[in-house]
C-alpha cells in the first residue's frame, strides 16, 4: 500500500489516497489499485479543467477538491457480497449506501457542469442553432444509452466474477474506463448499475422534449402575423411574445401587464414575454381585450 501511496503523491489529489482506498475496500478484491487509478485519472481531469478555466479558475480546484472527498466517503460505506460474504449480508443497508453514493456522484458531475456552463454562457442563440445543438445531443444520449447496454451484454457473456478481466476485456473491446469505473457488485455478479440507464433515458426524453418546444415555437414564430390594438401591436421574434405601444400606456395598463408576466424591456423598447404557449394564450384571451378597451 505504501509503495502505491508513492506512485500517486505529486498528484493533485495524491494526500486523499487512502480515503480512495477506503471508499473500495468493501467493494473491490483490488482496492489499492482502484485507489491510484481514481486518484491518478480525477487528478488529470482536475488539472485539466485548470488548464480550460485558466483566468475563471477561482475556488474550482477547492470546490472540486471537497465534491470528490464527499463522494469517495460516501462510497466508503458501500458494500459487496462477494467482498464481506453473502452470510447475513445488510441487503438494505447497502443498497442506502449506494443510493447515496451515487447522489453524491451526480452532485460531483451535475455542480462541475454547471461551473463550465456558467463560465462558458454565451448569447441566447438563435433556434436553429439552439435546434441543431439539441439534436446533437440527442444522437450522442441515444448512442451512449446503447453503449451501456452492450457493455452490460458483454459482461454477461464473459461469464466471469473477476473484476480485472472484466476491465480489460471491456477496454480491449473499446469501453470507456470511465464507464467501467461505475461498474457494481450487486446480486452475485458485476453489472452496470441500473441508474445509470435510467438517469440517461431521463435525459433523452427531457431532449426530445425540447426539440418538440423548439421546433413548435420555430413554427409560431415564422408563421405569426401582427396583431393591432388601439395605439399599438403585438409581434413574435427573438424568442420573445413583444408588445409595442404608440405611447407611454396608463399606470393600469402597465400594472395588468407585470401581473400577466411581461416586463419593460429596453433594449426592444416594449413589454416582453418569453414565447410560451401560456404566453399566447394570455395575449388572446385576456391582454389583447384589455388593451383594445
Amino acid at each position: 500500500m505504501e509503495n502505491n501511496k508513492t506512485q500517486v503523491s505529486s498528484q493533485l489529489l495524491g494526500h486523499l489516497y487512502e480515503l480512495c482506498y477506503r471508499a473500495h475496500s468493501g467493494t473491490s478484491f483490488s482496492p489499492e489499485k482502484r485507489a491510484v487509478s481514481y486518484v491518478r485519472d480525477y487528478s488529470e481531469m482536475l488539472a485539466n479543467d485548470l488548464a480550460e478555466l485558466g483566468e475563471n479558475t477561482g475556488s474550482y480546484k477547492e470546490k472540486f477538491i471537497a465534491k470528490f472527498t464527499a463522494w469517495m466517503a460516501a462510497k466508503s460505506n458501500c458494500l459487496s457480497s462477494m467482498i464481506a460474504g453473502p452470510s447475513n449480508f445488510p441487503v438494505r443497508r447497502a443498497e442506502k449506501a449506494n443510493n447515496a453514493e451515487h447522489a453524491r456522484y451526480e452532485e460531483f458531475m451535475h455542480w462541475r457542469d454547471k461551473y463550465f456552463t456558467a463560465v462558458n454562457r454565451k448569447p441566447r442563440l438563435p433556434f436553429s442553432t439552439d435546434l441543431e445543438e439539441a439534436e446533437r445531443k440527442l444522437v450522442t444520449l441515444e448512442a451512449y444509452q446503447e453503449t451501456v447496454k452492450d457493455l452490460g451484454k458483454f459482461i454477461r457473456k464473459l461469464k466471469t466474477d473477476d473484476e480485472a478481466v472484466i476491465v480489460k476485456e471491456a477496454l480491449e473491446q473499446g469501453f470507456s474506463a470511465d464507464l467501467l469505473k461505475r461498474l457494481d457488485f450487486y446480486g452475485g455478479k458485476w453489472r452496470v448499475p441500473s441508474f445509470i440507464l435510467t438517469n440517461n433515458n431521463a435525459r433523452i426524453k427531457d431532449t426530445k422534449q425540447k426539440i418538440a418546444d423548439l421546433e413548435r415555437r420555430i413554427t409560431t414564430q415564422d408563421n405569426w402575423e401582427d396583431i393591432h390594438f388601439n395605439g399599438g401591436y403585438i409581434t413574435v421574434n427573438d424568442d420573445r411574445v413583444k408588445i409595442f405601444h404608440e405611447t407611454k400606456p396608463e399606470q393600469e395598463i402597465r400594472d395588468f401587464l407585470k401581473k400577466s408576466g411581461f416586463r419593460w424591456s429596453p433594449h426592444w423598447v416594449c413589454w416582453c414575454r418569453r414565447l410560451t404557449p401560456n404566453a399566447l394564450a394570455d395575449v388572446r384571451g385576456f391582454i389583447l381585450p384589455r388593451l383594445n378597451q
